[in-house]
Order: C-alpha cells, then structure tokens, then sequence
C-alpha cells in the first residue's frame, strides 16, 4: 500500500557535480587514445567500476523486471530497470549500513531524497542515470559476461547467478517462472510497476522491500559462491589481459596494494607479466611518457602566461624558458617511441595517436612544440559538443598568448612520471578485494 504523497510539484532536482560548460577536461585531446588502451588493457571494465555485487544486482533487476522491457514511465524517459535502480539505491540510503555501499552511484541522491521526505524519480536521481547510474557503470561488463543481454534482459550467466545468489541467500525460488508475481519478486515488481505508472517510487519506511535490499544486495557483502562466480566471470579468456592482471593484483597482499599509483602497479605486474599483457603495459607507458612531456609543456605556458601579469607571452619567451627546452630536447624522442609502440594497438588507439600525430610529428625545437600545442588545443576545443568550446588562451596578432583567469596557474609544473588517465588497475584491484572478502 503506498504512503499519502505529502510533496510539492514539480519534484526538485537534487544537485549533480559541476559540470563545466567550457571544455575544461581534455584540452589536447590525449582520452580518446587512452581510452582505446585502457580497453585493450582490461577489456569491457571501466574506471568507474569498483563493485563487482552490482553485476548481481543487474541480474535481480532484470528478473524483477522480465516482460516490462518495453515499458517507459509516466515521465516519458524512465524505462523499468531505472525503476528498480531508484527502489534499490533508496532502500540502500535507507537500511542499509553506510560501510556496505560504500562508492554505490546516486547513493547521495538517494540520501538526500528520504531526508528531505521527497521521491526518487527522473528529476530527483542523477542527471545521466543510463551512464552514471549501477546500470550504466556496469552495463558493458554484465554484457560481456552474459549476464545480461545488450536490452539488458537476463542472458545465460545472469541465470546461473542468480541460482548460485538465491540459494546462499536463503531465497530458493526467487526466480522461478511461474513465481514472478508472488514472494518478494513479485513484490519487488510490484513496486516497479507502481513506479512506472507514477513515474517516481514511493513506498513506506516500513516496507519490506528496503530490507531485502539492505540484507540481500549490499556491494560490500557478497556470499561466498556469489564471489567465486563473479570471480570466474572476470576471469574468462575472452577477457584477454584482464584475468591475468586481476590473477596477478590477487596474489598481492593488501599492504602491497594500498596507496599504490597506477603507474608503480603497472610497473611491479611487468615484472611477471607474460609477453602480451608486458607489450600492452609498455605500449601505454610510451604513450603517457609522451602525454607527460606534452602536458607539462602546455601547463608551463599557462604558468608563464600567468607569471607575465597583464602582457601577453610571446612565442620566444616561452621557448627561452630552461624547462620548456629540456621537454623539447626530449619531446622528439619521446613521440617517436610512442608512435612505433603504438603500432600494435588497436585500431582506434592508433587513429587516436595518429591524431595527435598531425601536429607533433615534427616538432623539433621549442618554438615547434609552441605552435603545435596551440593548433592542437584550438581543434580539440573547437571540435568540442555540441557547437565548440572556447580556447584557455587569447591569441594576439602577433601570435602571442594570454591564459584566461579560469585557466592561470601559479604553482610552477615539473616533469613526473604519474597518469592523468586511469587504465583501470584500480578497478581490477578494487575487485580483487570486493571478491576476496566473498571466498
């Protein structure tokens, strides 16, 4: 029975994280290259990944969810999984223990949502659900691992998961297919079909759905046989690297793994790596060497355009600097590293470079790596969706620059060795521990 609605219209949107409308992010165009590695490296998992369980909960939506594929909410937008995800995320912020769901997307919004007594619906959850949202974070890997079909329809493994999750969870029976509408399916269901009709989830603090969400489907508490089939999921051959990587972060101890930056990772698994998972490790190391020395440059002309006040920088004042000549003495080098390495990538990780080839490739000197860094950074900016972004810098006719106030930065950069992109090694190891503590 659902609770007397006591809340104004329209719902009120919760608050997203900024987002910028100034193309901030990426201003030379190095993720798309990134991304391609990263995906060659630990294929069909995302950095957003972190909580294997919500591979589970996938499954019990779309068993909750079976023959409601095609229905879209009163609101015109929300298809029924995004109804269970609203019912799940809720019951979450309201049973269950903070420590438990613990990097669970829109756990906030869902927070925020009981305290201030309002429901979950397409205005009060996260802007982008079907990206931000436990479906959208997990969606390609559940594909990948037959546990859900592209229309997110339970596929063979998410069959097998769920009989190996129902009967350690003391729920024989959950999803049989003449018990769709009785038992806690059916009243999971029901709750969904409510919320496809209202458009929103609303349902009393009593209701005991938000307990089986808190006892059965927190990330953090995987049974045992739940972990070892989620394990041998992620460790299917036709994940290539992957599973290799994820078998080499297991057998770290936990002080091994703590605190530990991508790139130092990356360099203790080369050291048993075996000749294909070394090639890709090595292929990305050259790319973001090459990446750091670009990025390094670019941060120091928006440092000394900022050091120079209210005169604009010119060409040779930048390239006089020591620092910027000590990268372009090394920028050739580096770039041509990158580009023979970047030879056994996949296609798209070697259009990617190929990219950033057509304004580097022949830079020589200081002046060179100027030009070539402006170009580069007005077509990335100018390319941006959906009708461009403006440039961090102004030009002056005489070719010089004037870093805009968003963009200044006072602290002078050196040279490191660590990753702007994330390669998903965290992502492995945050599995790794999620599924040790299930076995």
């Amino acid at each position: 029975m659902k609770a007397a609605v006591s809340f104004p219209f329209p719902f009120i949107t919760l608050p997203d994280p900024a987002v910028s409308g100034e193309g901030a992010l990426d201003p030379l165009g190095l993720a798309t290259t990134s991304d391609a590695l990263a995906n060659w490296l630990v294929p069909h998992m995302t950095a957003r990944m972190s909580r294997p369980r919500f591979l589970t909960a996938m499954a019990v939506a779309a068993s909750v969810c079976q023959g409601l594929d095609d229905k879209i909410a009163r609101d015109g937008v929300t298809p029924a999984y995004l109804v269970f995800e609203w019912l799940l995320v809720e019951g979450f912020a309201r049973a269950a223990a903070r420590e438990d769901v613990v990097r669970t997307p829109g756990i906030e919004k869902g927070r925020l949502a009981v305290a201030k007594k309002i429901p979950l619906s397409s205005a009060t959850y996260l802007k982008t659900p079907s990206v931000f949202g436990f479906h959208g974070v997990y969606r390609r890997l559940g594909v990948a691992a037959g546990i859900v079909d592209d229309e997110l329809r339970l596929a063979e493994n998410g069959y097998r998961l769920l009989k190996v999750w129902e009967q350690e969870q003391g729920l024989d029976g959950f999803s049989d297919a003449f018990e769709v509408n009785t038992g806690l399916r059916g009243l999971l269901r029901s709750a969904v079909k409510a919320g496809i009709a209202d458009g929103y989830v609303i349902r009393a603090g009593t209701w005991q759905g938000w307990k089986f969400f808190a006892e059965h489907l927190t990330p953090a508490r995987p049974g045992r046989n739940e972990a070892i089939f989620l394990r041998e999921l992620i460790l299917d051959p036709r994940g290539e690297t992957r599973g290799e990587i994820y078998r080499l972060l297991e057998a770290w101890s936990t002080d091994q793994r703590s605190d530990e930056e991508e790139p130092a990772m990356a360099r203790r698994l080369l050291e048993k790596a075996s000749e294909e998972l070394a090639l890709r490790l090595r292929t990305i190391f050259a790319f973001e060497e090459f990446c750091q020395a670009l990025e390094t440059a670019f941060d120091l002309l928006r440092h000394l355009s900022t050091r120079n006040g209210a005169h604009a920088l010119s060409r040779a004042a930048f390239s006089a600097d020591p620092d910027v000549r000590r990268i372009a003495d090394m920028f050739p080098g580096r770039f041509a590293k990158a580009d023979r390495m970047l030879q056994a990538a996949p296609t798209k990780a070697m259009a990617g470079f190929d990219g950033l080839a057509r304004y580097f490739r022949h830079v020589k000197s200081a002046a060179d790596l100027y030009d070539a860094m402006l170009e580069r950074h007005g077509h990335v900016q100018k390319a941006k969706p959906p009708e461009g972004k403006r440039e961090w810098f102004e030009h002056g006719q005489d070719g010089s620059v004037f870093v805009r106030p968003p963009y200044r930065l006072d602290d002078r950069p050196k040279l490191g060795e660590s990753w702007n992109r994330p390669y998903r090694l965290y992502a492995v190891q945050s599995f790794c521990d999620d599924l040790k503590i299930g076995s």
